[in-house]
């Protein structure tokens, strides 16, 4: 986070204003960009779609990450229920960044990286759950048990 947003947050009242922008993308479709504002931001160099939803991010607690992550967005758009319907089966990537409104280019937190699971459409709303992109690249469980390490599973 820059300093900028930091002094930002601790303030008693501030004017800065803190956007959540959403990149969904996958195999055989164009990246759909969104932001949780009444008018486009451009980010990055992509115009992100005004459009009204509510993330959950995970929250660090005794137990670890929670299971609470989800997504739930205002249905404004039909590419996205089309973009869910074409590409049942195949795996969705959603990104989440935080950025302030007055400097869109700059992250002030993110990109948060999800693998969309559990998607329900309706008339109004497209929600889903929110899962760790990066599960697939860790190795479980986190020791590895070799010949050198552990004879004995071996002997």
């Amino acid at each position: 986070m820059t300093e900028e947003a930091r002094r930002e947050l601790i303030k008693d009242e501030s004017a800065a204003v803190f956007l959540y922008l959403v990149k969904i993308e996958g195999e055989g479709f164009d990246p759909l960009y969104f932001v949780d504002n009444t008018e486009p931001v451009v980010s990055g160099g992509n115009e992100h779609i005004p459009c009204g939803f509510r993330v959950t991010l995970p929250t660090q607690d005794d137990d670890g990450n929670s299971r609470a992550c989800r997504i739930e967005m205002d249905n404004v758009d039909r590419r996205i229920a089309e973009v869910v319907e074409e590409t049942i089966g195949a795996r969705i990537i959603l990104t989440v960044s935080v950025v302030m409104a007055q400097n869109p280019d700059v992250i002030e937190t993110g990109p948060f990286k999800f693998v969309l699971r559990n998607v329900s459409i309706s008339k109004e709303t497209v929600s889903a759950e929110l899962y760790d992109f990066y599960i697939y690249d860790r190795n479980l469980p986190g020791i590895r048990y070799t010949p050198q390490d552990f004879p004995g599973l071996f002997a």
